[in-house]
């Protein structure tokens, strides 16, 4: 039996999710297809929100476009599906040295970061944390709740939406009459994360994995705390003494698999932050779908104007995607232009 749809978007990671969002926000019909394979990043992503690069003490990319978008489009979304997944709070980042706080303050007082810094401290405010040299307060920041908010969309989505659990398969693809098995399409959107390795229309992509792996631990003398705290990694609370730390960054073995440099690379950090006893409970992984030059890649292919791809989001993806996703829908439904920057006819077949 045949069917016919606008739009079939593989893959239901935080791309694809959001892009269906807007899409069914748009009235048109989409298709599904999913399937949760081994090391999809969004399953284990931390899905933190951080408007500054805790490194070199400067704005992330394009941060003031794209953080208060996503702030009020993920409250929207809490809204419209009468669940909660943002968590707005602050970033505390532990100076390493002296002169790393110099460079802080500086920073600070000479450009424009200043609005995300909300305060600058010159001693300990933690007793759990090795602060000695103080820390920088980061704020708008916070986390969403990934997983939860896929989950919940994709209860919505099945409503709206067709929603199949399979794997996309190429051979079943006609393009010429843009037919998929026994639905015809306008446009397939390929939003299959760091597995778009795999497809051959889109493989010549410059997309550049990479495998992070993160700790589950237990602290029993810390019940809660308010904020992210950061120094070469993070850590955040999940539930009362259950906390997660990551995360590592490995372009090699795209699996699931922990390994034994990127566990103990994590153990070392968290034990030149933390000065109580901890206890890791679990290790998770995930293969983020990163670029070389660090800009998504969205649009068109070159020859087959009823395929496209919505990828590259990475470890910055939490952030950057409503924006992005707004700005590719409208270039789909409306006609509108498609960013620069993030348009994959910036490289050649």
């Amino acid at each position: 039996m045949s069917s016919s749809t606008d739009y079939i978007i593989v893959g239901q990671g935080l791309a694809g999710t959001l892009l269906a969002h807007k899409l069914i926000e748009e009235k048109k019909r989409v298709l599904i297809i999913n399937t949760n394979l081994p090391a999809m990043s969004s399953k284990v992503a931390a899905g933190i929100i951080n408007p500054v690069a805790v490194k070199r003490c400067i704005k992330s990319w394009k941060i003031d476009l794209y953080l208060p978008y996503a702030i009020q489009y993920y409250k929207q979304l809490e809204k419209k599906l009468s669940s909660k997944f943002l968590k707005i709070s602050s970033i505390y980042r532990l100076f390493s040295s002296l002169e790393n706080r110099k460079t802080w303050e500086i920073k600070c007082s000479n450009t424009n970061i200043s609005k995300y810094i909300n305060h600058i401290y010159t001693d300990s405010q933690y007793s759990f944390l090795k602060d000695s040299l103080g820390g920088a307060s980061i704020l708008p920041a916070g986390r969403l709740e990934v997983e939860k908010f896929l989950n919940i969309s994709k209860e919505y989505i099945c409503e709206k939406a067709t929603y199949i659990s399979d794997q996309f398969d190429y051979s079943c693809l006609n393009l010429d009459n843009s037919i998929y098995r026994s639905t015809s399409f306008n446009k397939i959107i390929f939003c299959e994360g760091f597995r778009m390795l795999d497809n051959p229309y889109f493989n010549y992509l410059p997309l550049r994995p990479t495998k992070g792996e993160m700790l589950l631990i237990n602290i029993p003398n810390l019940r809660s705390i308010d904020k992210i705290f950061s120094k070469d990694i993070w850590f955040m609370q999940l539930k009362p003494f259950h906390f997660l730390v990551g995360a590592t960054f490995q372009h090699q073995a795209f699996d699931d698999k922990p390994t034994e440099d990127g566990v103990a690379y994590l153990k070392s950090k968290l034990n030149n932050m933390l000065s109580i006893e901890y206890k890791i409970i679990n290790v998770l992984v995930g293969v983020r779908p990163t670029t070389k030059d660090r800009k998504p890649l969205i649009g068109l292919h070159k020859t087959y104007k009823n395929l496209a791809v919505f990828n590259g989001l990475g470890s910055k993806g939490v952030v950057q995607g409503p924006f992005l996703t707004a700005n590719f829908a409208n270039f789909l439904t409306k006609g509108q232009k498609l960013m620069e920057d993030i348009d994959i006819q910036r490289f050649r077949l």
